[in-house]
């Protein structure tokens, strides 16, 4: 004979305190410190200050308990849009952050009737690469030898995915 046991166990959640702000230059040294963490190639910054005052783009920071633990910077034009950078804290990886800054500028973007957003990602990232598709967005095309490989050596070129999202209004 056998015995069989079953238990119920109840899921709890916990919520956590998020939410998104406009990036301004207030929050730049922080920005650029994340930056500086989460990439070999990473933004200086001056490259994010120019990005973060040009009127036209989009730049938002994800906050997780009074803390930035992620931006997006996107430049919008006619009816499509490119993401020039993303970040999210080592430590809050894999969590669906990276997600949340996505989707919270895909709600941006189709307020502004924008048709396709558009990113370039290293093809050795493999982690990032793995969200867009999960994100529904498809390889469009391959720049060749685009970027440097790391810092340490300038000489070795990695290729980069063009990748585009169509977005449903």
């Amino acid at each position: 004979m056998k015995l069989a046991i079953t238990t119920k166990t109840k899921l709890t959640t916990k919520l956590i305190s998020t939410s998104f702000k406009k990036l301004t230059l207030n929050e730049i040294d922080v920005v650029t410190e994340l930056e500086s963490e989460t990439s070999e190639n990473h933004w200086t910054k001056q490259q994010l200050s120019e990005s973060i005052s040009n009127p036209n783009n989009l730049s938002q920071i994800l906050i997780v308990k009074s803390k930035i633990v992620g931006y997006i910077i996107a430049m919008p034009s006619v009816d499509s849009a490119d993401i020039l950078n993303l970040a999210v804290h080592k430590d809050f990886k894999r969590k669906s952050y990276g997600s949340s800054l996505i989707n919270h500028l895909l709600s941006k973007l189709k307020k502004r009737q924008i048709k396709n957003l558009f990113l370039e990602v290293r093809m050795g990232n493999f982690a990032a690469i793995s969200l867009y598709l999960s994100l529904g967005f498809k390889e469009v095309s391959i720049r060749k030898n685009y970027y440097t490989k790391n810092s340490n050596e300038l000489s070795i070129k990695e290729d980069g995915i063009i990748m585009c999202l169509e977005i449903s209004t």
